[in-house]
């Protein structure tokens, strides 16, 4: 006999005024698959409660909607590669609508509303977690892992934005976090085939991460050494061009652009839909003491190095690297650098920033400005310590009589 296993009322502490008198309707639904989570997004006329419980024999997720209409239909969500094996719908007789979820296993829901923005309406979003994570990659260039002298460096490639969050719009339609994510999969591409570097994606699909996580993947999870994160920037005067190159400030911005778009940049959790307003302004006050003089510094050694290869291949908004408050930057374990590949505003840029050869262009560009800082300023222990050290040769050695193959 199925029963309730677990109860949860989502909005018991919004006052009664936050919703809107009269009935609602679910006017569209949404989906994104994350690694560790499955995200249902549903578009309401207005803010409603809701309730959310699960129940098992068989494992479902169920959500009670006050006083809502469904008005669209479930039919063209694909949910197939997710641990949902079918949604259905029906009204109550106290007018509340139901939604079922039912399940391939036991998972475990989150849901909050969000309020309407630039791009969406009223949302209420439904997250189901369980064991669906993502199996992190260990495998390393077989030279490289058996060779004990050195190791490869760990590049974590971030790509901007992503489900809930398209980032930027083109005049033309095109999307911030889809350009980013073609450009990132040509930085790994590239970066696989490179001698001494393994790189590592942060994002791999059409779902979004929050700020903060996006770091801590690369730091505890890849044990990066490097953190790039890419994204096409936009501006209200259509006129603005040019691709830049950002590091971490500890102070002020370097510019009313880099501090337009720092702000811009760190509002990504808010449209995402994992921080509220309150939490996020928090986080933009505090500015972590990093103690990191080494890494910022290096954040801008790189930054130099990347920019020169960029202004090769696309014009620059700015001949120097700036610097501002971007949360994605604020890690003390590894050299970071956001690069805004271009202004997707700008119909001119908008038009290459889609084109698959300029977009390799892009990611070739910011692989040998990875490529000539580490050249430079080797990390010990890795190929690039090792080949500026033997300039790339091994040792030549004369066997002599006695000789043994430990010894020598």
């Amino acid at each position: 006999m199925p029963f309730i296993a677990w109860a949860m009322v989502v909005l018991g502490s919004i006052a009664p005024w936050a919703f809107a008198a009269g009935s609602s309707e679910v006017q569209g639904v949404r989906l994104w698959k994350a690694p560790d989570h499955t995200r249902f997004v549903f578009d309401i006329s207005q803010a409603t409660a809701h309730q959310v419980f699960v129940l098992d024999n068989p494992d479902r997720v169920v959500v009670d909607l006050e006083n809502t209409k469904m008005k669209t239909l479930l039919g063209h969500l694909d949910y197939s590669s997710t641990p949902v094996k079918r949604i259905r719908s029906a009204s109550q007789k106290d007018g509340n609508l139901r939604v079922v979820f039912d399940l391939k296993q036991s998972l475990k829901p989150k849901s909050f509303p969000l309020a309407p923005n630039e791009q969406y309406g009223h949302r209420l979003v439904v997250d189901l977690y369980g064991a669906d994570h993502e199996t992190v990659k260990t495998e390393t260039n077989i030279a490289v892992a058996n060779n004990k002298r050195y190791r490869p460096v760990v590049v974590a490639i971030d790509a901007g934005h992503g489900g809930e969050d398209p980032g930027a719009i083109g005049p033309k339609g095109s999307r911030e976090k889809d350009i980013v994510l073609d450009i990132a999969r040509e930085l790994e591409r590239a970066m696989g085939r490179e001698k001494g570097m393994r790189p590592v994606m942060i994002r791999r699909g059409d779902y979004y991460l929050k700020l903060d996580d996006r770091r801590k993947l690369a730091s505890d999870k890849y044990h990066a050494d490097m953190f790039i994160s890419i994204h096409a920037d936009a501006f209200k005067d259509r006129r603005a061009h040019g691709a830049s190159v950002f590091t971490l400030s500890r102070g002020g911005a370097t510019s009313g652009m880099a501090r337009y778009l720092a702000e811009k940049e760190n509002q990504s959790d808010i449209i995402g839909g994992v921080v509220t307003e309150e939490e996020n302004e928090l986080m933009r006050r505090v500015l972590v003491d990093l103690a990191m003089e080494g890494v910022l510094e290096h954040s801008f050694y790189l930054g130099k190095f990347v920019l020169g290869e960029l202004g090769g291949v696309s014009k620059l908004h700015k001949p120097r690297v700036e610097q501002a408050g971007f949360r994605v930057l604020k890690s003390p374990e590894m050299v970071s650098l956001l690069v805004e590949t271009g202004f997707i505003s700008n119909p001119k840029e908008e038009r290459l920033l889609r084109s698959k050869a300029h977009q390799k262009k892009i990611a070739n560009s910011i692989l040998r400005g990875i490529r000539s800082y580490f050249d430079q300023y080797p990390l010990p222990g890795t190929y690039y310590a090792w080949k500026k050290q033997y300039g790339g040769q091994y040792a030549r050695y004369t066997i002599k009589r006695g000789d043994t193959l430990s010894n020598i």
